[in-house]
């Protein structure tokens, strides 16, 4: 199979993998934002940003080492997964004894025993067995995707039990856990490969893993500065608010576009190492997620009310405001993702260390000037310094790359211009009579219809550029396989 076949089918395996997950964690949310409450979602949502903290400060990115690496062999992975453990263990260790100073720094003291709980994930995690590494260098994600999908189904089967019998956020704190130990125990019994304590030539990794573990750390702080600023200076209930409706908000872009671009990374270092990249499979990529996530967007900023009501409840509706707001950070959040992971896969990583380093400062300076606002004010500007935050760093990809031309910029518009004309297709339909939920379904089924025609209108037109061709040629495919 070619390098762009190996590609689509990664891209549709993880792409379904993440829509499965996406599905369980909706019906999962429907049912917990009824069972809790928002104070009970702001306490998970405090041990969740100081345990994934020490989470980036231990992943000292094993699987980008391998993925990108020109020579693997047994040793290689072995000693990536030995620095791996030993790294995490420490870091587990640390977080575990130093539980009741970080409770005490958030100035919450009932989250001492959540957090000890929910950092098991810290630890089980890395005994899962390094041949997954291998099949992402190689494309190969159907075994990952099966074990993906089954760790899901039984987590979730779980925390609905618990959920139901015992109405606590416990429900949450464990489905947490069965998140990491799960694909940690099911890997050994899909992988053959066989992993052994080894440091031979770590030193190497050691150099590489710093710059990940600094980017890790950074970029931990530039997606999550202000919800740990949120959860410091806002009371439990408008911290929940806030963590719920930034997590509705991006899971278009965390649960399904994100996951299904972890073959890109691969792609693009296999081809810069065979001298085969061009410019047109990065607009390629680009247009096919911005023509998801676009729509996604507008639709969450339309329908707020009616997608809040769906999933989270009446008691969540006051709220609803922020939802619109949170959204419009998916729009930079994809393009800086497909970009920094071609940085990366040139061997970039300083540069996006310092990029991170310097918008993370000026985010969290900006933010924690406008602390004291309300929660409406703090979330436009948080969504503001994101957009500023990409221009600066597109400026920089061009200038250093200088792949894009001005006339890519109408591809990328194509999206933003069949959204707007099927919002406003329907926005002059009466819905007021409908009960919100037809409205919802009525109006995104409306919405999908129009944006998908004139989408592929626009394309057809534009048929004369390499990218609108392969595009039309991958949706081909993928109705050939639906079909069968």
């Amino acid at each position: 199979m070619s390098l762009t076949g190996k590609t689509v089918s990664s891209i549709i395996y993880t792409g379904s993998t993440k829509l499965v997950e996406r599905g369980l964690g909706m019906i999962s949310m429907l049912i917990l934002a009824r069972i809790l409450t928002p104070e009970d979602f702001g306490l998970v949502a405090i041990c969740s940003l100081a345990v994934f903290l020490f989470n980036s400060l231990s992943n000292v990115g094993a699987k980008q080492y391998i993925v990108r690496s020109e020579i693997v062999d047994d040793d290689v992975i072995n000693t990536a997964w030995t620095l791996n453990i030993f790294i995490k263990g420490t870091i587990w260790l640390i977080f575990f004894i130093f539980t009741p100073y970080i409770a005490d720094v958030m100035g919450k003291a009932e989250i001492e025993t959540p957090l000890r709980v929910l950092s098991i994930i810290l630890i089980v995690g890395c005994f899962g067995n390094p041949g997954v590494w291998i099949m992402a260098r190689n494309l190969n994600y159907k075994p990952l995707f099966k074990i993906d999908v089954f760790s899901k189904i039984l987590s979730f089967i779980v925390v609905l039990l618990i959920a139901y019998f015992e109405r606590t956020y416990w429900a949450m704190i464990v489905g947490l856990v069965l998140q990491y130990l799960l694909p940690s125990i099911i890997s050994h019994l899909i992988c053959s490969h066989k992993p052994k304590f080894k440091l031979t030539n770590v030193r190497h990794q050691l150099k590489f893993s710093q710059w990940v573990v600094a980017n890790g750390i950074i970029g931990y702080a530039r997606g999550e500065g202000d919800s740990i600023l949120v959860a410091k200076y806002f009371s439990l209930e408008m911290i929940g608010v806030y963590s719920l409706f930034k997590s509705l908000a991006s899971m278009p872009l965390t649960q399904l576009i994100a996951p299904a671009t972890d073959p890109i990374l691969a792609t693009f270092s296999s081809a810069i190492r065979d001298d085969d990249f061009h410019p047109y499979q990065l607009n390629t990529v680009l247009f096919i997620l911005l023509s998801l996530v676009v729509p996604l967007t507008i639709l969450m900023t339309y329908f707020d009310q009616e997608i809040v009501l769906l999933l989270l409840g009446e008691k969540w509706i006051s709220h609803s405001y922020i939802l619109p707001i949170l959204a419009l950070i998916m729009i930079p959040g994809v393009i800086f993702k497909v970009l920094s992971e071609y940085v990366l896969a040139e061997g970039g990583y300083k540069p996006i260390v310092y990029y991170q380093v310097c918008m993370t400062v000026i985010t969290l300076g900006i933010l924690y000037m406008v602390i004291g606002s309300d929660l409406e004010s703090f979330s436009k500007y948080r969504v503001l310094i994101s957009f500023v935050s990409l221009f600066v760093f597109c400026t920089y990809f061009q200038i250093k790359y200088k792949l894009f031309r001005l006339s890519d910029l109408i591809l990328f518009l194509l999206p933003v211009l069949a959204s707007v004309i099927a919002i406003l297709g329907v926005n002059n339909i009466d819905f007021t009579t409908l009960h919100w939920f037809a409205r919802l379904v009525v109006g995104c089924s409306i919405f999908a219809v129009i944006y998908s025609l004139f989408l592929l209108v626009f394309v057809y037109l534009n048929r004369q550029r390499y990218e609108c061709t392969l595009f039309l040629s991958y949706l081909g495919n993928i109705v050939k396989l639906v079909r069968h």
